[in-house]
């Protein structure tokens, strides 16, 4: 009897039924766009003799993953480099276990999917920790597995892994857990590209207990989650202390072992940096605003995919004036950098996946869909949207 207390507990606490039928509708609708997909390119070949250039949950950035997880970054290639090695290492190491070896996709696909799973639950501990209502939690839980952008969770994508190392650094952080805080930002800053980016909250929520007379402006602590033995102003110890030093290095001690081993083997150690930077790919450093006005424009010169990304941004500018008001300081700080990095980009393909990396965003949709009606429509919309940008993405006629 107990037992089955304690696994009710454990279930209303994660509320793991939720995240399990939100992870099924979201594969639910990725796998019927990869079938509308295949349906619209044999339709195609065999009543027109047309060709349709498809791919599938291993195109795209999934490909690459792959690739370098099957022979390397030296066999993968010099393009290669841009992705950080987390992921493919992960799998490679995977891919050792008896029978796993001639599989390397499944076993990338099962890496994603699971981390997915992971991510929706530490995403569901962080928003209770942070005071959230339960019905606020089951609003997160399906905007967060059914948001346009998150088809790349059940893709071979970095992200889901990348979602889940975020989310648990800010866990670690806002609760005192500073080795938590350390290992999730050093797998972070191994993961992507934007991952040392995460030192910046981490450097905000270490700040706390300083005696220091500008943290007051920080605004308000932990959440009601907070372990009671969490230091408070004025007991801050010297081991403490270290611990907080640690965590807000860590993500950029993870991006620095990736660097350092680029400048060892190939004599450059920013290139994962650099290579990101053809007009291809996120384009050289541009005025934000001009980067939305050129898109915006692309509406009326036949570039509309261009232009379909700047009502996202836009939609994105007001979540983070939204999560000013309604959120601890480390959460806009964090996803306004990572929102600046991705318009100060000449290339705003991808915007919205890299933006839906920034989880507080979901937990602003969250707040501000309380309303049944408005919540009801909100799931309805994202989820045909996440369904159409699939298919895009399959027909290779939308970046993701």
């Amino acid at each position: 009897m107990g037992g089955r207390h304690a696994a009710t507990r454990w279930e209303d606490r994660w509320q793991l039924r939720e995240v399990v039928l939100a992870w099924l509708a979201a594969r639910l609708a990725v796998g019927a766009a990869l079938a509308l997909t295949r349906y619209i390119a044999d339709n195609a070949r065999g009543q027109q003799g047309a060709q349709l250039s498809t791919t599938d949950l291993l195109g795209w950035d999934a490909g690459w993953y792959k690739t370098i997880a099957e022979v390397g970054y030296s066999g993968a290639g010099a393009e290669s480099r841009r992705f950080f090695p987390l992921l493919p290492l992960l799998v490679r190491g995977l891919s050792k276990l008896p029978g796993a070896d001639a599989h390397v996709g499944v076993v990338l696909l099962v890496v994603v999917n699971v981390c997915a799973l992971v991510f929706a639950l530490l995403l569901v501990g962080l928003a209770r920790f942070e005071g959230f209502a339960p019905e606020a939690t089951t609003r997160l839980i399906w905007l967060a597995a059914l948001a346009p952008p998150a088809f790349v969770l059940v893709m071979g994508y970095a992200e889901a892994l990348a979602g889940l190392l975020a989310v648990a650094v800010f866990l670690g952080a806002r609760s005192g857990r500073w080795e938590l805080a350390a290992v999730a930002g050093l797998l972070g800053g191994l993961c992507r590209p934007l991952g040392l980016i995460l030192a910046v909250p981490v450097l905000l929520e270490a700040a706390r207990g300083l005696p220091w007379p500008l943290v007051r402006r920080l605004g308000p602590g932990p959440g009601p989650g907070t372990p009671a033995t969490t230091p408070t102003a004025g007991t801050l110890t010297a081991r403490d202390g270290l611990r907080r030093l640690l965590a807000v290095l860590a993500p950029v001690a993870g991006a620095g072992i990736y660097l350092l081993w680029s400048a060892h083997s190939y004599g450059d150690g920013l290139a994962p940096f650099t290579l990101q930077r053809d007009a291809a790919r996120h384009g050289s450093s541009s005025n934000p605003l001009a980067v939305l006005w050129d898109a915006a424009r692309g509406a009326f010169s036949g570039e509309l995919g261009t232009a379909l990304h700047v009502p996202w941004l836009l939609l994105a500018l007001v979540g983070l004036v939204v999560m000013a008001r309604r959120l601890p300081v480390s959460y806009p700080v964090w996803s306004a950098l990572v929102l600046a990095a991705v318009l100060t980009g000449s290339n705003l393909d991808s915007a919205e996946r890299y933006v839906y990396g920034a989880f507080p965003f979901l937990l602003v949709a969250a707040l501000v869909t309380a309303r049944r009606e408005i919540f009801t429509f909100t799931l309805a919309a994202t989820t045909a949207a996440m369904t159409l940008y699939a298919t895009l993405a399959f027909t290779l006629s939308y970046v993701p």
